[in-house]
This record gives structure tokens, C-alpha cells and sequence, in this order.
């Protein structure tokens, strides 16, 4: 090839990709960048004309915060497989390594920001033949039942003072926090609060030795209004949360979960320890923590993930971002087991995904999407991956094979 063709080729490509990012491009156009992108000689200039396309200006906001550096990574996993080529293959267990660099382009290259601007949250959804009623994501709210038995829904309740008892007033600020402050020094009481969200709620809740706590969907916390308890700051947790504690070295602060207790006196650290779960998961992102099971303790250092099944304790490094990712109000799902994706879904939806016999179970996740969209957003994100499809009838949703 000359060094003109050259040149008129890489033009070409390039005003293609301008022209997909834009969403401007028609059929045969796409079908012109497929055959680039699936062109050996191509692939690195791809590779170095995704930033600059990925910086226009359009009309509904900027590209250029798609995650591009995730997106190439994702993209060409494929070069992983070129000793693959000429052989017969069957289902992956990766869904984004099955995706050929073409329809990886189609499907990842509109991850984070494209998505979050650009598919239409609508009350009814046409998918092929399929229409269904759309699900909007969840939202802050959560119901606190008091030491005296009273239950109050946060949701919908007034900013302000909503409780006192033995020396705590508890206020619920401006911003939805609720916020324990002590009142009286003197006096406690041996009930606890609860702090409880439902499917698709979230809630923070400022503790009141200074402590902050995000509770995801589905979730409980239990504690006492002033917290210690034998000396200690201890909470018990269902489902799942973060935990930025303060400091205090006179008061290790404790929490109990699912067969399993940890240790801090000051640190950042995510527990998930749902009951559908197969494990308990205690991911360390600041500080130190000590995890006790049984006989057994592990001391964790930052970027680590302790995983408790049944007592039986493994430490492994984790990609934080897959975990912290529902504080942060999206979903993170780089090489995450599907059927764990799913759930995560589930429970921010309020629905039940029910699986077809002939799906895989060793699949495995991957991209990332904005928790504020709409289920159907969130739905065809996934199956732009051609693997799986998604039929809605109601809260159901049934996953099959593409």
C-alpha cells in the first residue's frame, strides 16, 4: 500500500469513528469502521484515535470521559486469542473475550458516558417484539426503628430533629443523612436502633462517635443510640456496606456479620455479607482491619478482599472500583462472575432474574453503567454483548442465551 493510500485510509478511519462517537453514522458507514476495526493492520491506529474521538463536543455533553483506557483493554482482549483463529469455539466463559473486536467497538466503546447520556429512559421499551414496562433505578430512603419500637420511614420524613432517647438526639439533615449527636453523656439504653433499607434503597448514616456508614439495597444495621457496648463500638450488618470509621483508640470499633467479626480502630472498608451470597466478602481500602472467624484471624492491608465461606478464609487483591461501585451510584463489573452482577441488579431493581436452563454459569461480567438509569438501559447495555437476552414480564426477567 502507498503512503498516500496510507494516509487516505487513516482519514477514513478516523472520520468513521468521529462519525460513530457523534451518532452520526449510518449502515453502510458502520459496516466500512467494522471492517477496518477487524483488520489486523488497523488495530493500532484504533487504538491511538479512540482518544482523539472520544473528544468532541456534542450537543447532549462530552465523550471524552468514556473510560477509553477500559474500553481498549476490553477491546482487544481479542488479541489474547488470535492462537485461537481456525479452531471450533464454543461459549466462552469470559462474555466480553467471546465479543470479536468488531462487535466490541459496537458494544464497549459507548460504556460510561454514552450510555449515561444517550439511552432514552422511557416508561415503555420496545426490544424486538418484546415490549415492556420499564423500572426506574432506586433512591435514598430507608425506615429506622427506634429503642422504644417506633419505626419511622426517612424517606419521607422533614429534615430536622426526628428522635430523642437516653441522651441521643437524632436528626436527619438537609442532604438525607441521618445524624446521631449526643445530647447526654449520662445513660443508654440496651435496645437498639435498626437502620434498614429495602430493595433498590440506599441510605448514610453518621454514627455518633463520628463514624460514617453507607448501607446499599437491601440491607440492615443494628447498633446502639450511643454505640458502646463493653467498651467497644459495635454494629451488626445484613447485606452490605461501607464503613469510613473514626479514630479512637480507647474503642475498637466491631462489626459482626455472617459468621465473622471485624476490627478497626480508624480505616476505610466495605463488607458484603448478603444471605444470598456464597461468601462474605471485607475489602480493605484505608487503614488496617483484623478479621476474626472462629479460630481463625487475617490481617488485611489496603486493596485486599478477605472472602469467608463457611469459616474457611482466602485473601486476595481485588479491582476496588468492582467494589465500591454502588456507593459511588454506578455498576462496576470488570471481570465479575455474571450471576453476582445479576443480583446486584436485582436488588436495585426489586426484580427476580430467572435463569434458562442453557445458560452458562461460569460466565463472566464486564463494562460499566451509571445505577441511575432505568433497568432497560441497564438490560440492553448487557446484551449489546450478543451473549445473553433479557425478556421483562413484570418483576420477572428471564435471561437466556443470545
Amino acid at each position: 500500500m502507498s503512503t498516500n493510500q496510507d494516509r487516505s485510509s487513516h482519514q477514513r478511519l478516523k472520520d468513521l469513528m468521529i462519525l460513530y462517537f457523534a451518532q452520526r453514522i449510518n449502515e453502510a458507514e458502520q459496516e466500512e469502521l467494522w471492517n477496518y476495526v477487524n483488520d489486523p493492520f488497523y488495530q493500532d491506529q484504533v487504538k491511538d484515535l479512540i482518544p482523539d474521538s472520544t473528544t468532541l463536543d456534542l450537543s447532549e455533553g462530552r465523550l471524552d470521559e468514556c473510560r477509553a483506557d477500559a474500553i481498549l483493554g476490553l477491546i482487544f482482549a481479542a488479541d489474547d486469542e488470535q492462537e485461537e483463529i481456525g479452531k471450533v469455539r464454543t461459549l466462552s466463559r469470559s462474555i466480553w473475550k467471546r465479543i470479536s473486536v468488531a462487535a466490541a467497538v459496537a458494544a464497549l466503546l459507548c460504556v460510561g458516558t454514552w450510555w449515561y447520556y444517550s439511552v432514552p429512559d422511557v416508561d415503555d421499551i420496545k426490544t424486538g417484539e418484546r415490549v415492556v414496562q420499564d423500572i426506574p433505578g432506586g433512591a435514598e430512603g430507608a425506615t429506622l426503628r427506634l429503642a422504644d419500637g417506633r419505626t419511622i420511614a426517612l424517606g419521607a420524613t422533614a429534615s430536622g430533629e426526628i428522635a430523642s432517647e437516653a441522651g441521643i438526639m437524632v436528626e436527619k439533615g438537609k442532604d438525607g443523612e441521618l445524624t446521631y449527636r449526643v445530647a447526654d453523656t449520662e445513660g443508654d439504653t440496651q435496645y437498639p436502633h435498626v437502620l434498614a433499607t429495602g430493595k433498590g434503597q440506599t441510605y448514610r448514616v453518621l454514627l455518633p462517635d463520628g463514624s460514617k456508614v453507607w448501607l446499599n439495597a437491601l440491607s440492615e444495621l443494628t447498633y446502639r443510640p450511643k454505640l458502646i457496648e463493653s467498651g467497644k463500638r459495635i454494629v451488626q450488618l445484613k447485606g452490605e456496606a461501607y464503613f469510613e470509621i473514626a479514630k479512637d483508640t480507647d474503642h475498637p470499633f466491631v462489626v459482626r456479620s455472617r459468621n465473622q467479626e471485624v476490627q478497626v480502630l480508624g480505616t476505610h472498608f466495605n463488607v458484603n455479607a448478603y444471605d444470598d451470597e456464597p461468601f462474605v466478602a471485607t475489602t480493605l481500602l484505608e487503614g488496617a482491619i483484623r478479621l476474626h472467624t472462629g479460630g481463625e484471624q487475617r490481617l488485611l492491608q489496603p486493596g485486599q478482599q478477605a472472602i469467608n465461606k463457611d469459616g474457611q478464609v482466602r485473601v486476595r487483591a481485588v479491582n476496588l472500583e468492582n467494589i465500591t461501585d454502588w456507593k459511588d451510584g454506578d455498576f462496576a463489573f470488570q471481570q465479575v462472575d455474571f450471576r453476582t452482577a445479576l443480583r446486584k441488579i436485582e436488588r436495585w431493581y426489586d426484580v427476580e432474574m430467572i435463569y434458562d436452563e442453557s445458560l452458562p454459569k461460569d460466565l463472566e461480567a464486564g463494562g460499566w453503567i451509571s445505577r441511575k438509569k432505568n433497568l432497560s438501559s441497564v438490560l440492553r447495555f448487557i446484551e449489546s454483548t450478543q451473549m445473553v437476552r433479557f425478556k421483562v414480564d413484570g418483576r420477572k426477567v428471564y435471561v437466556t442465551r443470545y
